[in-house]
């Protein structure tokens, strides 16, 4: 079974769910359907990374997602941080934040030798090393092609991999994520031919974590579909991770992945 990453936007302009859990009460009564629906893992983020996102301050993404982990923490909850800032990734860490979800592949600037240091305090964390095209927040452009794209995120795994090891945390503790929609480019045909790739990608990083919850390449390529349309969009490209077995999935709609998953299961039983 995939362990499921329920998406918990703590956001005001997060390209599905902006600005509908900004109050700390709103955000806690999410996780805890998150929870109710399967999740494994609360994703928590106060920091937007669509295309159309602003930065905010550090402080600001912080006093988002410090309430929520801190009512989820001593409850016995798993919560991943998706933040790409190291003090707002220290901060998580000591309130017992057990996995890291950057998508910068931990290349933001600032000290990332307290990665170390908490590695040797908290065995068992994890580390999401993202990729993106520009390694940073979404951007429409890119010069990603489809008959580049497996090759060179597999590049970028293969460097981040190795800075995370030189820094003691063992290979074990790493997970990578080859990003979708405009963390790749605008051209959805790049999404599909990642997609196409997973069992090539799963050879090298075969602890692979997957999110095409809601994106806009499904989206194009079914009409300019909006947002509240992707649904079933969204359960097609899942159950190919299924399929797959991709083992950690990161989805908005945890309870018809969870309803997915065991009727796959069950028409599998026999195979």
């Amino acid at each position: 079974m995939a362990e499921i990453f329920g998406i918990l936007n703590i956001t005001a302009d997060s390209f599905s769910d902006g600005g509908k859990y900004l109050n700390p009460d709103e955000a806690i009564k999410k996780g805890i359907q998150l929870l109710q629906e399967g999740a494994d893992w609360l994703d928590v983020s106060g920091q937007s990374s669509n295309v159309e996102a602003s930065l905010v301050s550090e402080e600001e993404e912080w006093n988002r997602v410090e309430p929520v982990i801190r009512y989820f923490v001593p409850k016995g909850v798993r919560i991943s941080l998706d933040s790409f800032r190291p003090a707002v990734q220290k901060k998580a860490i000591e309130a017992g934040v057990r996995c890291l979800n950057d998508i910068t592949g931990f290349t933001y600037e600032g000290d990332r030798e307290f990665l170390k240091t908490y590695n040797e305090k908290h065995p068992d964390l994890k580390f999401i090393i993202m990729h993106s095209h520009n390694r940073n927040i979404a951007n429409k452009k890119s010069n990603l092609t489809p008959e580049k794209v497996t090759k060179k995120i597999q590049v970028y795994f293969r460097d981040r991999r190795n800075e995370l090891l030189s820094l003691g945390i063992s290979e074990s503790a790493i997970c990578y994520d080859p990003g979708m929609g405009f963390f790749l480019s605008e051209d959805p045909m790049v999404s599909f031919k990642v997609l196409q790739d997973l069992e090539i990608l799963k050879l090298e990083f075969p602890q692979l974590m997957v999110s095409v919850s809601r994106k806009s390449f499904l989206g194009n390529v079914l009409g300019q579909l909006p947002v509240t349309e992707r649904e079933f969009a969204t359960l097609a490209c899942e159950i190919h991770l299924l399929k797959t077995k991709i083992p950690y999935i990161r989805t908005h709609n945890v309870l018809k992945l969870r309803q997915a998953e065991k009727i796959w299961n069950l028409c599998q039983e026999n195979e």
